[in-house]
């Protein structure tokens, strides 16, 4: 997988044939999967350009007070997202541009989320048969604060288009969490479902592994795991550092 660093908002320097960057603007010429770390970030803004190819990428940013405003604009192709956080802050706002008949989108974040943490998600659905999922997952430590707004627009004439939103808030302790699913429906001729839920884990779960002579805290942590990395999809290192993260919440 390529690897490229934002680090302090910029990208560092990288060369690849197959892909075009300028002034944080990433062009993509060929299918592929491309691995986005961010370090030391406080205000990024990338605009990424997926023209009739087939992209995934897996970003992850750990320890930063993450400020981000990024841009996919996706015309005669599609894109994966796989995302893993574990910030101090956050303020995030992301937008997916689905232009062409066909286009689609997949993102699936997870988060770990310790202080303020904000995110919107903004998708526009600009053409027909246009497919958009967009799966969240959080846990909620103690005193932290984890506030989705979720986007979804489909233009009166974009028929046949399909949207899913799914947000999950694991809360373990006292916090404040919110979620805001909204869809914006110029048309009858969609399928559409959202789901939204905060809570904890369920009591069945918690009891059916403790019976099994698991400890309490060995419980949550399996269940942490589970949960977190049941939907994304990450390599062998990036899955080594989330590992090390829930162990050092729950040891």
């Amino acid at each position: 997988m390529n690897r490229i660093i934002v680090n302090r908002n910029r990208i560092d320097n990288y060369k690849d044939d197959e892909i075009e960057i300028n002034n944080n603007k990433i062009w993509f010429y060929k299918d592929n999967k491309y691995e986005f770390e961010y370090i030391d970030c406080d205000d990024v803004r990338l605009e990424f350009m997926i023209d009739n190819v087939k992209i995934e990428i897996l970003d992850y940013s750990s320890d930063n007070y993450l400020k981000i405003k990024n841009i996919y604009n996706i015309d005669n192709g599609s894109l994966r997202i796989d995302k893993f956080y574990n910030n101090k802050q956050v303020d995030e706002e992301i937008d997916f541009n689905l232009m062409q008949d066909g286009d689609r989108v997949d993102y699936n974040f997870a988060t770990i989320s310790l202080g303020e943490e904000n995110y919107i998600i903004n998708v526009n659905h600009n053409n027909k048969n246009t497919i958009s999922n967009i799966d969240n997952r959080s846990v909620a430590l103690k005193n932290s604060k984890i506030n989705y707004t979720i986007n979804s627009r489909v233009l009166k004439d974009c028929v046949k288009s399909m949207l899913d939103q799914n947000t999950r808030i694991i809360t373990l302790d006292e916090c404040e969490a919110k979620i805001s699913p909204n869809m914006f429906i110029d048309l009858d001729d969609v399928i559409a479902k959202h789901g939204s839920v905060i809570g904890t884990f369920k009591e069945d779960q918690v009891f059916y592994l403790m019976s099994k002579g698991i400890s309490y805290n060995d419980t949550v942590k399996l269940l942490i795991k589970g949960y977190l990395l049941s939907k994304i999809r990450v390599n062998v290192d990036i899955r080594m550092k989330i590992m090390d993260i829930i162990d050092r919440y729950w040891r």
